[in-house]
């Protein structure tokens, strides 16, 4: 979004304001029932008691959601130990590894707003509102199961919609157990006597299945969408010919220099399209530094060509890591540095600093030149090999400063990404979930944001999908923005953090932990500080993850 853009937006949300704040005043909003938090609306209705008691009421209805929200809830406490373990462990990790600030860490990104994160399209809207109407929706049907009045239903807006709410009887869910009416007995009753009516209040169990009703629904709208996404992903093809996705352009290389970035797909060598041949011709050319050209469709689906110059320099080979302790790292080498010679040999890609290696032994003494400088290594051993030893690994640049994948290759990997959830390993589930949640902002080949604008240049439907032609790719998308928002959004109310979900779910939690004492104050006590200072933690740890990269 350019200046000129941003401007308009803010010029025309003050507006909005504005005319919140007229309305407001005259008492307008309050006679349609509408509440004004600065430029947030509440905007509360009743009208769906009819459709909760249609869902709620009925022994077998009863039974089902019980049901229902008591196998969420050991979802909850699942997702919620996780969830706390990968914040404090993310914390942990930036200590150890400051991270450089990127796109991802800008302040406009910080926020699950389509349209205003640049990783989230407008489209996601459609899953943006799905997520907010299930989540609430959910508490009100249980809390309507559990005999808990809804006072309430309804959207808040500032401008467009950004939350939904269901609002049972607080004093029923947390509260006080009797409440003095003013309602008179009638005839039978003295003038002033008032009776005292008992008002059902929920008990542990059943406000936990109330609470954690919501984010069982986002998970289990997740889990069918993405079923419905992936089985679409298995219906479709890449195109006739190979293509390259650019997965990543390293900053400073000839790739940058000559206009090429991430993102963009190569669909042609030197005016033909690719094949194993033309492969194979563009190997041989970066091998001698020939000119190349690219015809590449950029992220709007646009077509254009991109001439590589002959007699671009090397961009050598980067390394990707380097191994605790290893020569590579008690020399000085780090991750990012690009080595372009080993003693008196070029090295320009693996292949060289493999040959290089290949001729080495246990010992020997190495000058390794960087761009950075040069260093002295004592290659070590790995076991009984007879081989020299570095400890480094690389990124697979290739000598443009580019890392380029098979369009074919890149399907594959995102197919391959449900088998994570079949396999009895913990590790590999948590790894899933891990690629799940990071899938929008990590760019192929383990990423994903959508087929369009670009990636249906690349793929096409076969079988039942074809019947929907170019649509299918939409359907897909729109499949991917409900389930992974909705995932997204059930995990973020995992956290154990009062007002989220999980917060509340976790303070119920421990009342049975702390039944030892008898004293119901103290115990409340103690349960209040406990909460507090893991919400303290979780807050304080999130605040540290978007900041710290500017900081550390």
């Amino acid at each position: 979004m350019n200046l000129y853009s941003l401007t308009l937006v803010l010029y025309l949300f003050l507006i909005y304001w504005l005319i919140v704040l007229a309305l407001d005043r005259k008492g307008i909003l309050e006679r349609f029932n509408i509440s004004a938090f600065g430029p947030v609306l509440m905007i509360r209705t009743r009208r769906g008691e009819r459709l909760l008691e249609h869902l709620a009421k009925g022994g077998r209805k009863e039974r089902f959601w019980r049901i229902y929200a008591n196998i969420g809830t050991i979802l909850v406490l699942i997702t919620m130990t996780f969830m706390f373990i990968l914040v404090v462990w993310s914390v942990y990790a930036m200590a150890l590894m400051p991270p450089e600030p990127t796109k991802i860490h800008e302040p406009r990104n910080w926020l699950l707003i389509p349209g205003l994160n640049e990783f989230i399209p407008m489209l996601a809207w459609i899953g943006f509102v799905v997520s907010l109407v299930v989540h609430e929706l959910s508490h009100a049907v249980l809390s309507t199961v559990e005999g808990i009045k809804v006072k309430s239903m309804g959207l808040l807006v500032a401008v467009v919609p950004i939350g939904a709410f269901a609002e049972p009887d607080s004093e029923q869910l947390f509260g006080e157990k009797r409440k003095e009416s003013g309602k008179k007995r009638g005839e039978a009753s003295e003038a002033g006597e008032t009776e005292t009516i008992k008002k059902k209040v929920a008990t542990s169990r059943e406000r936990t299945r109330i609470l954690s009703a919501g984010v069982t629904s986002n998970f289990g709208v997740a889990f069918i969408a993405f079923l419905f996404f992936f089985a679409i992903l298995f219906s479709v093809q890449p195109l006739d010919g190979t293509m390259l996705f650019v997965h990543k352009v390293l900053e400073g290389s000839s790739a940058e220099k000559f206009v090429l970035e991430s993102g963009v797909v190569i669909t042609g060598i030197n005016g033909s399209k690719i094949t194993n041949e033309s492969l194979e011709r563009m190997n041989k050319a970066l091998e001698e530094k020939t000119e190349i050209v690219f015809t590449v469709l950029d992220k709007n689906g646009k077509e254009r060509e991109i001439v590589i110059e002959g007699g671009y320099e090397s961009v050598g080979l980067i390394i990707g890591g380097v191994v605790d302790g290893s020569p590579a790292y008690k020399a000085g080498l780090k991750e990012g540095m690009s080595i372009i010679r080993m003693d008196t040999e070029t090295i320009d890609d693996y292949v060289d600093f493999q040959n290089f290696m290949n001729q080495t032994v246990p010992g020997q003494i190495v000058e390794v030149e960087t761009r950075g400088g040069k260093f002295i290594v004592e290659l070590g051993q790995v076991d009984r090999d007879e081989k020299g030893y570095l400890g480094v690994f690389f990124n697979p640049y290739n000598s443009l400063g580019m890392i380029v994948v098979d369009s074919k290759v890149y399907l594959e990997s995102l197919q391959a990404l449900p088998s994570l959830f079949l396999t009895i390993s913990p590790l590999q589930w948590f790894y899933g979930w891990i690629l799940l949640t990071i899938m929008p902002i990590d760019p192929p080949p383990s990423g994903f944001g959508g087929f369009n604008p670009l990636l249906i240049h690349l793929y096409e439907p076969v079988g039942v999908a074809s019947f929907f032609g170019g649509g299918i790719f939409w359907i897909a998308d729109v499949l991917f923005w409900v389930g992974w928002i909705n995932f997204y959004v059930g995990l973020f109310n995992c956290l154990p953090a009062v007002p989220l979900d999980g917060g509340y779910v976790f303070r119920e939690m421990l009342n049975p932990v702390l039944r030892g004492i008898k004293e119901e104050k103290r115990k409340e006590k103690i349960v209040k500080a406990i909460v507090s200072l893991i919400a303290m933690v979780i807050f304080s740890s999130i605040i540290i993850l978007l900041f710290g990269p500017y900081l550390l």
